[in-house]
Formats: structure tokens, sequence, C-alpha cells
């Protein structure tokens, strides 16, 4: 079973997860940075469609 997170923990997630991104970027690690923003980007899309 899978867990599905709460809407709380979507938006902490998201938030850690962009300030890592950032941080893989003023590091130059483009690539990881990409992984870590898309999924940042499957986060949004989900609280999206929770609303």
């Amino acid at each position: 079973m899978e867990h599905r997170m709460s809407d709380n923990e979507l938006r902490k997630a998201i938030g850690t997860l962009q300030h890592r991104a950032d941080d893989a970027r003023k590091r130059g690690a483009d690539d990881e940075a990409t992984r870590i923003e898309s999924t940042v980007a499957n986060y949004r899309d989900e609280m999206s469609q929770r609303l």
C-alpha cells in the first residue's frame, strides 16, 4: 500500500526539495537540480489536482 502525503506534507516536501534544487544549481550540479525540480513539478501538479 502506497502512502499518500497529506497537503501539509506535500507543501513541506515542495519547499525542501526546491531549496535543495537551488543549492544544487549554485554548486553547478545541473543534472541533480533538474531531477529534483522534476519531482517538485510532480508534487505541485498533485497539489493542484487536490484543490
